[in-house]
């Protein structure tokens, strides 16, 4: 008789349980994991890419002998809610956006609409803060019809996988939305959007691979766009932060290769005048890689320091043409100074507000090679 109490108790349970009736099954839905936006005659266009499960993962075995193309899907709209309503109305598959993890912007949304993508991506509940923000000048549907090696899934390339160690300084100019967010809406510094460009010419399987890169940056301070800059204006990046990856740094035309393995930079602010001053030091640590003029240490040091020098006043002097502060020197006295100077004398950064650059080189070896 007990039994049948705790039988019936049990039994009578599953009336009351939820199921997952109304739940969607991954192959039941379209996954979009990246999207592009674009402003052009007064008008949104907006460009989705989603990925079959072959585009999702890799293959057992090893790469796929026959690629399989991302679903590229793309809409036009006064708004950019209504460019994405067009693009779900047509689809044959619902649209979801919860592994979404790249948007790239054109030039021309970069320079006039950032407040109203910044408003859409944050209004969106399946859009992640840790999504991969990128710019670029080419057509975005370009950028997301790029190439991966060996046919592998497009996920892995620069687009969702900025972060990859093995590309060296690539790794400062990675930018997420909670970062942008963090910088947008401050009143001094300056935020560096990834600029994407296309390679079609140093890499070939069965023809020429087309392979997007990082090729410099966008520039807005104050929630102004300020400008374009290179990969070389901002080499200097590199030696204000670096760690867990080296960078090439070369001397003597080429011939004297040294690897930077780590290189930390700190900035102390100079009181006293109508604007802040700065005193910019920097440690860096280095293995020489190749030394064809058989420099020794002391001379190898003093000529590492002096590119490093360099390096750093070419960048702040690029961003004195811009009116943008590239190297964000100025967030110090904003932090802990800021009643000491105006918001428009802090914003200020130019060559002669560099007081000093201290750089000490520390040489740790040779490599050695096998014989």
């Amino acid at each position: 008789m007990k039994k049948l109490l705790i039988f019936l108790l049990m039994f009578s349970q599953l009336f009351i349980l939820t199921g997952c009736w109304g739940d969607r099954t991954i192959i039941d839905q379209t996954l979009i994991t990246g999207f592009g936006i674009d402003f052009k005659d007064n008008q949104y266009i907006v460009t989705v890419q989603a990925l079959n499960f072959s585009n999702i993962a890799k293959q057992e075995g090893g790469a796929q002998q026959v690629p399989a193309p991302p679903l590229i899907g793309q809409a036009k709209g006064k708004t950019i809610q209504s460019a994405f309503n067009k693009i779900e109305e047509r689809s044959p598959i619902p649209l979801y956006y919860g592994h979404v993890s790249s948007i790239v912007l054109s030039k021309s949304v970069i320079e006039d609409k950032m407040k109203e993508v910044s408003s859409f991506i944050s209004g969106r509940p399946l859009l992640r803060y840790t999504v991969w923000i990128y710019g670029t000048e080419r057509n975005i549907k370009d950028i997301y019809l790029s190439h991966s090696f060996f046919y592998l899934p497009f996920l892995y390339t620069t687009v969702y996988d900025p972060d990859e160690r093995s590309r060296g300084s690539l790794i400062l100019l990675s930018l997420k939305f909670h970062q942008f967010i963090s910088r947008y809406s401050q009143p001094v510094g300056t935020v560096l959007i990834p600029l994407l460009d296309i390679d079609d010419q140093s890499f070939k399987e069965q023809k020429e691979d087309k392979v997007a890169y990082l090729n410099g940056a966008f520039a807005i301070a104050q929630k102004k766009y300020k400008g374009q800059v290179t990969i070389k204006d901002l080499n200097s990046l590199n030696f204000m932060k670096q760690e867990n990856y080296s960078t090439p740094l070369l001397l003597e035309k080429d011939k004297v290769n040294l690897e930077v393995r780590s290189s930390k930079g700190s900035v102390k602010v100079i009181k006293g005048g109508k604007k802040p001053k700065y005193i910019i030091n920097i440690k860096t640590e280095v293995t020489v890689a190749q030394n064809e003029n058989h420099l020794n240490n002391k001379e190898i040091s003093s000529k590492a320091g002096k590119k490093i020098k360099k390096e750093i006043l070419k960048t702040i002097k690029i961003g004195e043409e811009l009116h943008a502060d590239l190297l964000n020197i100025s967030e110090k006295p904003y932090r802990f100074d800021r009643h000491d100077w105006t918001i428009k004398a802090m914003n200020e950064v130019k060559v002669d507000s560099i007081k000093d650059i201290k750089v000490h080189v520390r040489i740790l070896g040779s490599k050695a090679y096998k014989r």
